[in-house]
């Protein structure tokens, strides 16, 4: 496939993350829906979370060849997946959540830096869980036969 431009590549990220973002408000609304007893609407919006998802899906396919949307890391391979995931709970943990939980203080609403405080805590343990798989996991040296597929590229018949 022929490299994506910068402009595409911007664009790209920029629907994953809308389309990420709809994905986690339908599934919200889902919920909402389901406990006040709106069980036909509470379907409708899992069934365009679901949809939504596949989209988003295939906007990181589009663009796995040049990074993770989010992150910029490369992906693709589990392992590579794993390192993203940690770098992204890295500069969540150490960066984003106690610079948020720092302006909450100073804008004086002390119940969002406590829930901030604790999300914090949260990506710092997503980190330990992440790191630790990652130690396990190699990269595959060469591409090899997919699920059961005869090597030589034979049928079984």
């Amino acid at each position: 496939m022929a490299q994506l431009s910068e402009g595409l590549a911007i664009g790209l990220r920029s629907v994953f993350a809308a389309e990420a973002a709809s994905v986690q408000r339908y599934t919200y609304f889902a919920q909402v829906a389901e406990i006040e007893g709106h069980g036909e609407i509470a379907r409708l919006f899992s069934d365009l979370a679901e949809s939504i998802g596949c989209v988003a899906h295939g906007h990181i396919d589009a663009l796995q060849d040049i990074a993770d949307p989010h992150t910029r890391k490369t992906v693709g391979e589990t392992r590579l997946n794993l390192a993203a995931s940690a770098a992204e709970a890295l500069t969540e943990a150490n960066e984003v959540y106690p610079r948020l939980t720092a302006r909450a203080h100073e804008e004086g609403h002390p119940d969002v830096a406590s829930w901030l405080t604790t999300l914090a805590a949260l990506k710092h343990a997503h980190l330990g869980k992440l790191d630790a798989l990652l130690t396990t996991v190699t990269m595959p040296s060469a591409p090899g036969p997919r699920d059961g597929a005869p090597a030589d590229g034979g049928s079984d018949d």
